[in-house]
């Protein structure tokens, strides 16, 4: 599987602690990029970036495009993800919520205002990402305006421009 960051990185620049379950957080690296990251960037794009990272292939362009925008939107999205995932077990027996003797968890409202607060980020960063790349226009991305003409791009997932509004937008 490729991942658009590794979970080490997830970890610096993230609100998780260093020592959370690695197979949890990548499975929640892998979901968010796919369902959040992909949408905003266009399948061309994403497939880009991926190949990208696997050949570490960059210009600077494409760096500041992960660095300023991709990457800070990818962690605001597994950090909502995983408010609500680290506190499930999922076993043979049953799903419950995991509980430490040196930490008490928040209580059914305090977990709503805060994974509340992290949608809030993560939809900020997705909206900012998008709006860079609209504004681009498919100057320094040429694949985020690359479209499917014919039917054998089935894997393509539409486009999300949701939230985006241009500069002096009038209503």
């Amino acid at each position: 599987m490729n991942y658009l960051l590794s979970v080490e990185n997830l970890k610096k620049l993230g609100l998780i602690h260093n020592n959370t379950d690695t197979k949890l957080l990548a499975v929640a690296i892998k979901r968010s990029q796919d369902m959040h990251v992909q949408p905003a960037l266009g399948t061309p794009l994403y497939k880009a970036l991926l190949n990208r990272v696997e050949t570490s292939s960059w210009t600077q362009d494409y760096l500041d495009l992960m660095n300023d925008y991709v990457v800070p939107c990818l962690v605001a999205f597994v950090d909502y993800r995983c408010a609500l995932l680290l506190n499930e077990k999922l076993t043979n027996k049953a799903v419950g919520r995991v509980q430490d003797e040196n930490l008490q968890p928040n209580t059914d409202s305090e977990q709503a205002a805060f994974r509340d607060q992290l949608r809030k980020d993560a939809y900020f960063y997705k909206e900012r990402l998008i709006g860079y790349l609209m504004d681009d226009q498919g100057v320094k991305y040429p694949e985020y305006c690359e479209g499917c003409e014919d039917l054998t791009c089935n894997e393509n997932v539409k486009r999300d421009r949701s939230g985006y509004k241009p500069i002096n937008w009038q209503i």
